[in-house]
């Protein structure tokens, strides 16, 4: 379906600096001129998330600041802040995050000039509730990810993790989300179990492209691959297409071996675990395997895909919109 650089994985976790020893992972870029701007998730020895940036001229080979450039600062995001989606809007970096304070997720959004100096912090939905998969609070929102230009006279996003919902807002500040799904999972294909959003839509000649995350299960042996599906340029709350085999599934060992978030015990677990036990428990079919994407640029008639393996590393591959659309 696609092609793996020959470099992966393009990021991993750094000894010598303590904010990201454990993990790097789940990214958003952005190409500005022939400078790729990477936001990626990071884990250290407190077991905190922050963002991280990195920059590169081919979009391969990265060099990444020596301290974080967005670190928790209010109790809703005291457990970390979380797997980035982003845009640029009249020159202006809009960074959907997840804020996380240790028991409930909460879809958040900030803005930047350069990505190291950063607007307000707000909550996107801070009345949320609805239903959620596995007996989460009702209240959890993620994966916010905003269209790059206004449609119509409206700015609209997609977000969540059961199933994929959208919002709109008249001026990229407050956001009213439409009950309806957009995006639901499907009986029988990889996305049978829940879907999560992923980087933020791209316009291409047949309409808005975008992808998602497509996981089967509700157990250790979930996969999570990635689906994509296309939206009506002028109206990107209809959709008109949607694959019926995931452009992307974890395959290489960096992808199917890793520290997975949503292994039992979650980080509680991971803090102790072995690598010999996750070489184990994935001998044996017992670990959740994840590829994560959160960063997609369009280049000519490509896509480059950034995502993470296994939750641990960042990785990049390549696809034609062809190749996608025949799925």
């Amino acid at each position: 379906m696609l092609i793996r650089n020959s470099h992966n994985p393009i990021l991993s976790a750094r000894a010598d600096l303590s904010w990201c020893t454990k993990k790097v992972y789940n990214c958003a870029v952005y190409k500005d001129g022939d400078t790729y701007r990477m936001l990626f998730r990071s884990v250290g020895n407190d077991w905190i998330s922050r963002l991280g940036l990195a920059e590169s001229t081919d979009g391969v080979h990265f060099a990444l600041r020596n301290t974080p450039v967005l670190s928790p600062q209010y109790d809703w995001e005291a457990g970390g802040c979380e797997d980035p989606r982003m845009v640029r809007i009249d020159g202006t970096y809009y960074v959907g995050y997840t804020g996380f304070n240790g028991t409930l997720a909460q879809a958040a959004m900030v803005t930047s000039n350069d990505l190291e100096n950063w607007g307000e912090r707000r909550l996107l939905f801070p009345n949320f509730s609805r239903e959620q998969r596995e007996n989460l609070p009702s209240e959890w929102s993620k994966a916010a990810a905003v269209f790059p230009e206004k449609i119509g006279d409206k700015y609209y996003l997609f977000f969540g993790d059961n199933h994929i919902l959208a919002a709109v807002s008249l001026d990229l500040k407050e956001w009213a989300h439409i009950d309806q799904p957009v995006i639901l999972p499907r009986e029988g294909h990889f996305d049978s179990a829940y879907v999560e959003m992923g980087p933020p839509p791209i316009r291409t000649h047949r309409g808005w492209l975008v992808f998602y995350h497509g996981i089967d299960r509700f157990d250790n042996q979930r996969t999570y691959r990635l689906g994509a599906a296309l939206f009506a340029i002028d109206d990107p709350l209809r959709q008109i297409w949607r694959c019926e085999e995931s452009i992307l599934e974890p395959e290489e060992s960096y992808e199917t071996i890793g520290m997975i978030d949503i292994i039992d015990g979650g980080f509680e677990t991971l803090k102790s675990i072995r690598l010999e036990d996750i070489h184990q428990m994935a001998a044996e079919n017992r670990l959740p395997r994840a590829i994560f994407c959160c960063g997609a640029i369009l280049e000519g008639d490509e896509v480059r895909l950034y995502y993470s393996g296994g939750d641990t590393v960042i990785c990049t591959a390549i696809v034609d919109l062809q190749t996608i659309f025949s799925t």
